[in-house]
This record gives structure tokens, sequence and C-alpha cells, in this order.
């Protein structure tokens, strides 16, 4: 007999009331906390805005003459953006008031 044919895996299951699993501590680094996911979506939406919105910046000279269309300067999201990362970073629950 060898020797890998001597070990044996056990899986456990436990059932347990809500209340007591609501008092378990989780284990340390398991799930980023929502703050920290929160904070990572925005910047990522973030990021994906601006590098959207800059796709599409042309200098003054490339500008066309288009009445039905609205130009933004990339001043602008570029001072929303940072503005925005300054708020989340101050307090990631901002935009819920």
């Amino acid at each position: 007999m060898s020797w890998w044919s001597l070990l044996i895996n056990v899986v456990g299951v436990s059932v347990e009331p809500l209340e007591q699993l609501a008092q378990q501590t989780p284990v340390s680094g398991a799930a980023a906390s929502t703050a920290d996911t929160l904070r990572l979506f925005t910047q990522k939406m973030l990021d994906s805005l601006y590098n959207f919105a800059s796709s599409f910046a042309v200098t003054q000279a490339q500008m066309t003459l288009n009445p039905n269309e609205t130009f933004v300067p990339s001043s602008c999201i570029l001072k929303w953006y940072e503005n925005f990362q300054r708020r989340m970073s101050q307090n990631p629950n901002f935009w819920k008031n």
C-alpha cells in the first residue's frame, strides 16, 4: 500500500442558527469591505468615463461647425473627475445625500 492511499479527506457541514452566524467575525481578508468595493468601482467608472470622453477629443482647429452638437471642454470633465475622486476619498457615502 502506498502512502497516498492512506490520505483521507473529511468535509464537515455545520447547521447553525442565523443569530449565531451574525455574531461570528469573518476571517481577516476573506472579502473586501463594501466601502472598498464601492471605492474601487467608482475609480474604475471614473477612469472609464474620462477615457471614453477623451477618445473623442479634438483640438479647436479640428472642430467643425455643427449646430446639433454640444461640446464640453475636456478640462470640465477632468475637474469633475478630480472632484469626484476627492469626495469619494473623504466620504465613500457622499452620494447617498
